[in-house]
């Protein structure tokens, strides 16, 4: 009976630690500096060692350039975040090889996320269903990309289309 329990316990607390460790090992959380902005939901960051990331910003979908409202996503992205000091939390790499992230910065009400704000602004589509409450809230005042329903082509469906097209 003791060394079931005994058994247990040092389970329970390897399994404990093992979790911790994990949490610490994936965290590469760092600061960065945003020093450009590709689109709506693509920028460049330079860490504090200079080197430059380039990061799609993850939960979010924003209008292809040559999409209506491209390039007006591209500016509010800008207004929001070029030169501010961004907590870039890293969560893998896309298909075409830029970091995938998850981006906050600092502001006097707590850490504000970027992606939630360029969605519930109406700059961008939620993509993957984390900013969902978002989306209905820029949806339901018709801001950015909700203002005209003729123009709601998805950008992932846009893309689909110009690669179809093209025979990609």
């Amino acid at each position: 009976m003791i060394n079931k329990l005994y058994y247990s316990l040092i389970a329970a607390l390897a399994l404990l630690l093992g979790t911790i460790a994990y949490c610490f090992a994936s965290s590469d959380e760092y600061l960065g500096t945003c020093v450009g902005v590709i689109d709506g939901d693509t920028v460049t960051v330079a860490d504090e060692e200079q080197r430059l990331h380039r990061i799609r910003i993850m939960g979010l979908d924003a209008p292809e350039l040559a999409q209506p409202y491209g390039r007006t996503a591209k500016k509010a992205l800008a207004r929001l975040i070029l030169h501010k000091e961004l907590h870039v939390l890293p969560t893998g790499l896309d298909k075409y090889d830029r970091e995938l992230a998850v981006l906050r910065y600092d502001s006097v009400i707590g850490p504000i996320d970027v992606a939630e704000t360029m969605i519930s602004a109406g700059h961008a589509f939620s993509y993957g269903g984390q900013h969902y409450k978002a989306q209905e809230y820029a949806a339901e005042r018709r801001s950015g990309v909700w203002a005209d329903l003729r123009y709601q082509e998805r950008p992932w469906l846009y893309r689909r289309r110009i690669n179809l097209a093209a025979g990609r």
